[in-house]
């Protein structure tokens, strides 16, 4: 994460608390359960948050960025990616003081979801079933799991509350008890405790207004999508990768009459997720090309495929740090590719050949101006792929190519540095040109040879004609 400077510095502090108290099962449910979706580095962030509380306490005291770098033996970058992956699966809320003269954070610890929860969740079960697989899922969900209890061999025996305590009137209590009762239970200003009901993940790129306007109000009456339903909507959405047309289809598929089912939606998503796909479930992944924007499905063989499938799956703000050899990105820069991306529109895999071909075209330099006429010329032209992206360049030189031919006895021609993979593209073009250049200058010999043959010849019979006239005049003046 190149542009970590932006948003945390080793000298900003720090203070952690707790949502909620955080158990032994909960210790065990973020090991087996959350890891395997966000990785060891950012568990290991959590556990040395949460280490960081003094003993009994729920709000620890203030540290530095820097002091929880060395204590984790990670890089800011990597700190703030293993952050920013426990806010996203909603194990940490992050609050920034508003001050513009120093940056000050509480970082609020969430409890893991019970097992329960988190078995029944549509978004974590599936991608927990796909890093696991089969067995391994079965494995990890009977680790949490508990026989039914038999009621043909027990029956309940409880007490209820209202047999065991009763309820006193007002006169029963002695009014100086209430007030300082009436004190106890509302608390202190400015204080609460521990312990609150989280609101989950959080999803808010899916475009529920669309939705609803395709849908038919005839099948799907409006009082239908309660805010319930469209919080699964938003969920299955984003795992089955659904767009806001399609899951309108679905809605109406799975509608009965003036009814709903969660299960029934359930289904029907799952049922079109396997037709288009296939049966393998979907993959937990970080933002990159999307995968409906995808077209390398297959090993790349050629260094073209594997530059399809390296710009496909890397983010832009990587390439740049990669190009520049893991130095930072300029704030000016990754203000420039926000531009591609937000402004423009543009998908991160086509953004990152945009990228690239500014790059070598310029020695390794970014031209603003440059950069966003080709982002708006591409937007134009509806570009969406990397090989619709890469095709877009291949035109583009070979149009130079042939502005440049005309020119090659004039000038020295500057050989641009190139990716690789146009790099094939040049060099067939450059053997094409120097053939019509070579056929030029054979042509353009055998010309030049005929005329000097020619103008020898004529040369020759007026040297020949000359000499037979002054031989003539001189037999003349002899004879006189």
């Amino acid at each position: 994460m190149p542009w970590h400077w932006k948003e945390v510095l080793p000298v900003d502090q720090y203070t952690v608390r707790l949502a909620d108290v955080i158990t032994d099962m909960d210790n065990h449910v973020l090991t087996l359960l959350y890891q395997p979706l966000i990785g060891t580095e950012a568990v290991g962030l959590y556990n040395s948050l949460r280490s960081q509380l003094p003993s009994g306490k729920y709000q620890g005291d203030i540290h530095t960025h820097h002091q929880l770098s060395v204590l984790l033996d990670l890089s800011l970058p990597k700190l703030l990616e293993a952050r920013k992956k426990l806010e996203a699966i909603d194990l940490l809320r992050t609050y920034r003081k508003k001050t513009d003269d120093v940056r000050f954070f509480m970082y609020e610890l969430q409890p893991p979801m019970k097992p329960h929860r988190f078995f029944r969740d549509d978004v974590l079960s599936v991608f927990l079933y796909n890093r696991l697989g089969k067995q391994g899922y079965r494995a990890v969900r009977e680790r949490f799991a508990l026989p039914v209890l038999d009621s043909s061999e027990f029956e309940e025996v409880t007490e209820s509350f209202s047999n065991v305590f009763a309820s006193l009137t007002h006169s029963e209590m002695q009014p100086a008890l209430m007030n300082e009762q009436d004190g106890a239970l509302k608390g202190a200003n400015g204080e609460a405790l521990i312990g609150k009901d989280s609101d989950g993940i959080r999803f808010d790129d899916f475009d529920v207004e669309l939705m609803k306007q395709a849908l038919s109000s005839f099948i799907v009456p409006p009082e239908v999508l309660t805010d319930r339903l469209i919080d699964l909507i938003k969920k299955l959405a984003f795992v089955y990768q659904v767009e806001p047309l399609t899951m309108a289809n679905l809605v109406e598929q799975a509608s009965r009459g003036d009814m709903l089912d969660e299960d029934d939606l359930r289904k029907t998503i799952k049922e079109w997720y396997r037709l288009e796909n296939g049966t393998k479930p979907p993959a937990l992944g970080l933002k990159t090309q999307p995968q409906t924007a995808r077209t390398m499905t297959k090993e790349p063989q050629t260094e073209e495929e594997r530059s399809i499938q390296f710009y496909e799956q890397t983010p832009p703000m990587t390439l740049l740090e990669m190009r520049q050899e893991g130095a930072a990105v300029s704030p000016a820069d990754a203000r420039l590719i926000e531009e591609l991306i937000v402004d423009y529109k543009l998908h991160p895999g086509v953004a990152n050949v945009l990228i690239d071909y500014v790059l070598f075209q310029h020695d390794m330099k970014l031209s603003r101006g440059f950069m966003l006429k080709i982002a708006g010329h591409w937007k134009r032209k509806k570009v969406k792929t990397v090989p619709g992206a890469m095709g877009l360049v291949k035109e583009d030189k070979q149009k130079q190519a042939n502005a440049s031919l005309r020119q090659t006895y004039k000038r020295n021609a500057r050989q641009d540095k190139l990716p690789k993979w146009l790099m094939a593209e040049q060099e067939k073009g450059n053997s094409q040109e120097s053939k019509q250049a070579s056929g030029v200058a054979e042509a353009t010999e055998s010309k030049t040879s005929a005329s000097q043959t020619e103008s020898k010849k004529r040369i020759a019979a007026l040297m020949e004609e000359r000499k037979r006239l002054r031989e003539k005049k001189d037999e003349g003046e002899w004879n006189q």
